[in-house]
């Protein structure tokens, strides 16, 4: 949870003399100029035709003079907005800048493993506790009870899937948050920022375009091992056209056939009488 004061120092650091924009210089004119029309402090026409450095100048004059104040500079820039248009990298500074719940954590992990930005094995493989005492799934089963260690054990067994992705399935994200340690995951989470190339160093996206995880999301690899299993994004929605295509023109080309078929029989029916005399 964040305080919009901190949203306004993360975003527009300012003093009564100085500022730094790291917000609407990444917003494009059309976006911004609502914003800035909306709160008052310049009319929609300047605002749409304003450059960076004026909308820096007037953003800084209003926050100074408290003709906007924390809650209205919240308001005005929409998780929406900021997703959208300001660089992933600054967006996961400031997130994990914040303090952390276990809802927070569990929200985080569960989508950058649905999204796969990082599977199973290299989750187990990065996970440590006790100065790297304990690793994987002894991390895991360090904070179970005898009784939760034991229906993991059952859940792995009834599905026969002793691997890293099994291992994670048959516990559960929310069981994993819930009994490991929040700095062992926030250790988790800052390696898979940096593997994704949100830490120091992501690339921006370029102006007037929205940031995307595409763009600092290495391309997917082959694993090492032939037997490891390689997970699969689908597009479902293409999937699901492509079929609706071949099912259609199998139903066509069927109905073409009874046609040809029937037709032949009519054929033959009338030729019948004919040929027998």
């Amino acid at each position: 949870m964040r305080t919009p004061q901190e949203v306004v120092t993360a975003f527009f650091p300012y003093d009564d003399k100085s500022c730094a924009d790291k917000v609407f210089r990444h917003l494009p004119k059309e976006v911004r100029g609502p914003i800035l029309a909306a709160w008052g402090i310049r009319g929609i026409k300047s605002a749409l035709r304003d450059d960076d450095d004026r909308v820096k100048q007037v953003v800084h004059d209003s926050l100074v003079a408290g003709d906007i104040d924390a809650g209205t500079f919240e308001d005005g820039l929409t998780p929406d907005t900021l997703v959208r248009w300001v660089p992933l990298g600054e967006l996961w500074a400031f997130w994990r800048g914040g303090k952390l719940t276990k809802i927070a954590i569990h929200k985080a992990l569960s989508t950058a493993y649905e999204l796969y930005l990082f599977d199973a094995r290299w989750f187990l493989e990065t996970l440590q506790a006790k100065g790297g005492a304990l690793k994987g799934t002894d991390v895991l089963a360090d904070g179970l009870t005898k009784e939760e260690l034991t229906h993991w054990i059952k859940r792995v067994h009834e599905t026969g899937d002793g691997t890293p992705k099994g291992l994670v399935a048959a516990l559960g994200w929310t069981k994993i948050v819930e009994k490991t340690h929040n700095d062992v995951l926030l250790v988790v989470l800052d390696a898979m920022a940096m593997k994704v190339g949100l830490g120091a160093g992501a690339p921006a996206a370029k102006r007037g375009e929205p940031a995307s995880v595409v763009d600092v999301v290495p391309a997917k690899t082959l694993p090492a091992n032939p037997e490891e299993t390689v997970d699969v994004v689908v597009d479902e929605e293409a999937l699901g056209a492509e079929r609706r295509a071949l099912a259609e023109e199998e139903t066509q080309d069927l109905t073409t056939a009874v046609q040809q078929v029937k037709g032949r029989a009519e054929l033959g029916r009338a030729r019948g009488p004919a040929s027998r005399s």
